[in-house]
């Protein structure tokens, strides 16, 4: 009995003094505040400890990493519109009517540009005395030839002349020579200024 007397009494001063020490931090907490020197709590500047000091320190801004933005074009995207090929990447593929287009459009050259003289060929009239020109409409309109007979001579020659008179390519054939498209109206006027 005496034992329990002993400690229960033991507890009851080591409560009693951890209530004063409880009551002391209080009262020194509420002297140390900002209400109790007049100093408004948005004013109030903290002091950091040595601890948070350090670690300012160490954090500058001037060490702090640089982030360096994306561009507002990507780079592919920028070589496309410049043009220039970015190395690596796949080529574009070019559809075939383009390439013809391309080539066509070199090969076309004002009549007033061609040279005058003799040439390596001749071209025959019909026997009512028009230029052996004819025009052929196929796959149900979806397709025109112009086709030109009667002529003799060099045959290459004629065909590079008349791919730079119609600005189209020519396909020789035994007999005869097409072109693709309406161009007797062309090919008649180039053919009078030789003189067949």
């Amino acid at each position: 009995a005496p034992r329990s007397v002993s400690g229960s009494m033991l507890a009851a001063v080591r409560g009693l003094s951890a209530l004063r020490s409880v009551s002391a931090a209080a009262v020194r907490y509420k002297s140390s505040s900002p209400r109790s020197t007049g100093v408004s709590p948005l004013v109030h500047k903290f002091d950091p400890s040595p601890r948070w000091q350090a670690v300012a320190e160490a954090v500058s801004p001037s060490e702090a990493p640089v982030r360096v933005l994306p561009p507002v074009i990507p780079q592919f995207l920028r070589q496309k519109l410049v043009g220039a090929r970015v190395p690596g990447a796949r080529p574009r593929n070019i559809p075939n009517n383009i390439k013809r287009k391309r080539r066509e459009q070199a090969l076309l050259r004002p009549l007033e540009e061609l040279p005058s003289g003799p040439r390596a060929f001749h071209v025959d009239r019909s026997r009512m005395g028009n230029f052996p020109i004819y025009t052929d409409v196929r796959n149900g309109g979806s397709k025109v030839v112009t086709i030109l007979r009667k002529f003799r001579g060099d045959v290459k020659a004629l065909a590079l002349e008349l791919q730079s008179v119609t600005g189209k390519e020519v396909t020789a054939y035994h007999g005869r020579m097409e072109v693709r498209g309406r161009h007797a109206p062309v090919i008649a006027e180039w053919l009078g200024k030789l003189g067949f």
